[in-house]
């Protein structure tokens, strides 16, 4: 069959999933549908002559014959392809079938079949067709040029060439083309497109925007963060790209079933039409055993879900990912923009050693210039708010999961965890020698080092996202009651944090690198557990390509994150989670019910067509009905998610 599509790459796109692959690159979806109305026609004026329901029987032939040129060609085409390929595939049994009632004359019959096998596969087109358009949906939203304010004036330069730093006019109506800051201006902002809220989030100088998002009602000058190919958006238009707009796989049990139910069903058919002496009811079993339904079990329901999914803001990039929602017995979460709100602040600055505040906050601001981390930009966000200019260049070397080297007037710097500055030889009072203490239990220290001497902390706090609570609470409700925190923050504060959510000690893990996450999920599973990470820093690469389900979170600009994840989630918090996780279950219930179907109504088939029960038109109404059905139970999954 064909499709809507201009262009298609046959490996990834063009495969119907039934097994028949009919070539849909030069047709769209208009001349598609024309084609089967006029082949429609020819076979219904074959079926009034052939019951003599009008008179004109020399009708009837050329009738039928003009509909099979209309729609037995790709089904024949595609079948003698795969012949060449030695690859058997159901798409022969369909062949197979057209060319035998063919040459027994039954030519109504044949064309009867050819539509109605078409008619079935535009059927199933249309689930991929709608799941591409939600998908592209977010592709589209990136835009592709940008307003740069350079000497006053405005120029309109391509997205590509827009670099950190550059600010931007950003006008009622147009979609925002790169991360950054609101420099001046106020506007309300729609990142529907990106988190699946449907209300307009008011933006003031300062906020984040994101690429992608609608500017709604004020213009913006904004600062760009990082270049648009960097942006987080841009690595999601990618991962849709590259994996979300392909068919999904068959179940593995079926694709293996694919390849020796062809000559097994042959030889079936043979033997039924050698004892039977009629070869119509040796045709009728053909064209009742292509197991289309069957095939589509898997990917239909995947695709129901996959669609949907992307418009609430989560990007599921395969269904294996769905599948393996119903077998999680752990999940495991980091903290830091996870469980808490990533938004971390500093609190309070204490420094030794006759510094001064500003100079503890600008050495360790230009050490922290270059890193993502929430930390960093917290430290960073406290230095701009006090005037302290922060340099662009500079030999800052990162250490995940510890903290920053660098050179500051001369001397070296390090910035970061008490255990890293620990490992450096650097001798640390038990507390700094300030009465100042941690307004909360929960508050992260930050220590700077200068020429190898102790020399300040900085406090900075964070708590737990909004939604945390209640995203754990369902998790519970749905049945898993594992759970797991893995930091790389110091023991109180992974306490502290884990204590709300009532996980246990013996379960909360502090000072972990990002290799130690890893390693502890790797146990884990040595020990019999389905683990389901959720994490969204650079730290938690390793832990979410090990993890059985790596779950992302999407609203941080970390592309690292997003391309180790199995599954994002493009609302920050874990308000989705979930929602995802209900849907997976809920789509490996309707893989069961579907393959279920499929086998009980194939079978069926079979038995009546092999008694002669049945015609091959009947036989080509029920194989296409069973295929229906299936199709049916899959829609009903994408209608079952909430709005």
């Amino acid at each position: 069959m064909t499709s809507g599509t201009s262009t298609c790459d046959r490996k990834t796109c063009c495969s119907h999933d039934c097994g028949c692959t009919h070539d849909h690159a030069e047709e769209d979806l208009k001349k598609t549908i024309i084609r089967l109305l006029v082949s429609g026609f020819f076979v219904f004026i074959a079926v009034l002559t052939e019951y003599t329901i009008i008179s004109v029987a020399d009708v009837q032939i050329p009738a039928a014959l003009a509909a099979l040129a209309l729609t037995a060609y790709p089904i024949i085409k595609e079948a003698i392809l795969g012949i060449s390929r030695k690859e058997w595939n159901v798409c022969e049994l369909a062949a197979l079938a057209l060319v035998a009632a063919v040459l027994i004359g039954e030519f109504t019959a044949a064309a009867e079949i050819a539509l109605i096998l078409t008619i079935g596969e535009l059927v199933e087109d249309y689930l991929f067709t709608r799941t591409k358009k939600d998908l592209n949906m977010m592709v589209q939203a990136a835009p592709t040029t940008a307003s740069l304010i350079l000497n006053e004036k405005i120029h309109e330069i391509p997205v590509e060439d827009i670099r950190a730093g550059d600010q931007l006019m950003i006008h009622p109506g147009e979609r925002i083309p790169v991360d950054g800051y609101i420099v001046t201006g106020h506007s309300d902002v729609d990142e529907s497109f990106r988190t699946g809220e449907s209300l307009p989030i008011n933006k003031k100088p300062g906020d984040a925007v994101y690429s992608g998002s609608m500017n709604l009602d004020g213009a913006l000058v904004i600062s760009a963060s990082n270049p648009a190919t960097q942006s987080s958006y841009a690595k999601v238009v990618e991962l849709v790209r590259e994996a979300g707009l392909r068919r999904p796989p068959s179940h593995p049990m079926i694709d293996r079933f694919a390849g020796y139910y062809t000559p097994v069903i042959l030889i079936i058919a043979g033997m039924i039409a050698l004892a039977t002496g009629d070869i119509t009811r040796g045709i009728t079993v053909l064209i009742v055993s292509c197991p289309c339904a069957l095939l589509l079990a898997t990917p239909s329901a995947v695709l129901a879900a996959i669609g949907p999914a992307a418009k609430r803001g989560i990007l599921i990039k395969s269904g294996k990912f769905l599948e393996v929602c119903k077998q999680i017995t752990i999940f495991v979460f980091d903290k830091t923009g996870t469980l808490t709100s990533g938004e971390m602040k500093v609190t309070s600055v204490i420094p030794e050693k006759g510094h001064t505040e500003e100079e503890i906050l600008t050495i360790a601001a230009s050490a922290e210039r270059s890193s993502p981390h929430p930390i960093a930009k917290s430290i960073r966000e406290e230095a701009r708010k006090r005037g302290i200019q922060i340099p662009q260049v500079g030999t800052a070397r990162h250490i995940p999961g510890k903290g920053v080297e660098d050179i500051w007037n001369g001397m070296p710097i390090l910035v970061g965890s008490r255990e890293f500055l620990e490992e450096r030889s650097v001798p640390l009072p038990k507390k700094p020698h300030s009465n100042q203490e941690p307004t909360h239990a929960n508050e992260t220290e930050v220590l700077v080092a200068q020429n190898n001497e102790y020399i300040g902390t900085l406090y900075i706090s964070d708590t737990l996202h909004t939604d945390t609570r209640e995203a754990v609470t369902s998790l519970k409700q749905i049945g898993v009651y594992k759970y797991a925190l893995v930091t790389g923050d110091h023991t109180n504060v992974a306490r502290s944090i884990a204590a709300e959510l009532h996980i246990p000690d013996d379960m909360t893990f502090s000072g972990l690198l990002p290799q130690d996450k890893e390693t502890y999920i790797a146990r884990l599973q040595e020990q019999g557990e389905v683990v389901c990470f959720i994490g969204d820093g650079t730290n938690d690469g390793p832990a979410l390509v090990r993890a059985d389900l790596g779950v992302g979170i999407g609203s941080r600009a970390n592309t690292l994150a997003l391309e180790s994840s199995g599954v994002i989630l493009m609302e920050k918090g874990l308000s989705a989670l979930p929602l995802f996780i209900r849907l997976g279950r809920k789509t490996s219930q309707t893989i069961a019910q579907n393959i279920g179907l499929a086998l009980f109504l194939n079978l069926f088939l079979i038995s009546i067509a092999a008694g002669g029960a049945i015609t091959p038109v009947m036989g080509a109404i029920g194989h296409q009905l069973a295929t229906i059905v299936v199709l049916i139970n899959s829609i009903r999954l994408s209608c079952s998610l909430p709005a």
